[in-house]
């Protein structure tokens, strides 16, 4: 599981549409839709912003995405 399924995935637990979390974030539906099929990531400095949005940590968010 990568960072386009942990968003979808918290998107849909947080119970929002694309559209309503593009509308939080100040983005194009477009470009969430490209998060969640793994076409684009957001910018780092950008993730803060995102957690808060969907009510999760940094670290639910990129789960899985690295192996130390």
């Amino acid at each position: 599981m990568g960072f386009a399924e942990n968003f979808r995935k918290a998107r849909l637990a947080a119970g929002l549409t694309q559209q309503q979390i593009a509308e939080k974030l100040d983005l194009d539906r477009s470009s969430i839709a490209k998060y969640e099929k793994g076409e684009s990531t957001p910018n780092l400095k950008n993730l803060p912003e995102i957690c808060k949005a969907l009510n999760i940590s940094i670290d639910e968010l990129l789960k899985d995405i690295m192996q130390c």
